[in-house]
């Protein structure tokens, strides 16, 4: 089986949602992602002019049939990162010492950004996320003269989306989800993104949104495949904010349900 790389840090987030502890939608832009069979989850990456940094653990299902094969995959990774910033809601990340979440080590990329990805067959092959009551991200950031030490256990349930997605979308038609209680759990948004060729869309809605639908307007620019090589992300996520050594950070936790698909 192809050995998948997952990338994802603070630089590489595509998605930008208000600070504010509210579930808001987002204007829907198109832009030029590149994609390929390699998912790569969206993050919420809050705007507070007073925020240090942040931290966060995501739990990603990845669900694909490679061209040609009768056997569909699933796939099941485990990814941290982390961030730092110079200044209080700047985008420039500063060195902070060795970052670990549940004694793994995260590797330090040449912009200062954090990441960390576990996956069966690799090493390691899980980052001890958990599940449910016993879900745990313990953080130890060892600091640096930018960056005071400190350890925190973001110990919450990871969000969790129940519904199934689909293996193709007609772009005439639109796309609906719901987002309710039955269906959504533990979030206080969720993304959603399509991605395919050098395109892609993403929109974000509240945990409760109810039935929403992605009209056939927005999902015109999208390349039409049929090799499922587009991707289809819905990816629910809480936030918590926490001050410590005086500097404000955010410890986010994310579900990633991930499938490639056809777009016609």
């Amino acid at each position: 089986m192809k050995k998948l790389t997952l990338l994802a840090s603070a630089a590489m987030i595509v998605l930008t949602t208000s600070c504010d502890k509210k579930t808001t939608t987002t204007t829907p832009t198109t832009t030029p992602t590149p994609t390929s069979t390699t998912p790569t989850p969206p993050s919420p990456t809050p705007t507070a002019s007073d925020l240090y940094g942040g931290l966060v653990s995501i739990k990603m299902e990845y669900n694909s049939q490679p061209a040609g094969s009768p056997i569909p995959v699933t796939l099941d990774m485990e990814l941290a990162s982390a961030f730092f910033n110079v200044t209080p809601g700047g985008t420039t990340f500063t060195d902070a010492g060795t970052v670990s979440v549940n004694t793994y080590n995260l590797e330090k990329a040449t912009n200062n950004a954090y990441t960390k990805m576990a996956m069966v067959g690799q090493t390691p092959s899980s980052l001890d996320f958990g599940n449910g009551s016993s879900a745990k991200s313990a953080w130890t950031v060892g600091g640096s003269s930018s960056v005071a030490g400190f350890s925190y256990s973001h110990n919450i349930a990871y969000p969790d989306y129940s519904g199934t997605l689909p293996s193709s979308i007609t772009k005439s038609s639109g796309i609906s989800f719901t987002f309710n209680s039955s269906s959504l759990t533990g979030a206080d948004s969720v993304i959603v993104l399509i991605a395919s060729g050098n395109t892609s869309f993403t929109k974000t809605y509240a945990a409760n949104a109810g039935s929403v639908t992605i009209s056939a307007s927005e999902l015109s620019a999208l390349t039409a495949v049929s090799d499922n090589s587009a991707l289809l992300e819905v990816c629910p996520y809480k936030y918590n904010f926490v001050t410590l050594n005086s500097k404000k950070y955010v410890f986010i936790k994310e579900q990633a349900v991930v499938k490639n698909i056809n777009i016609n």
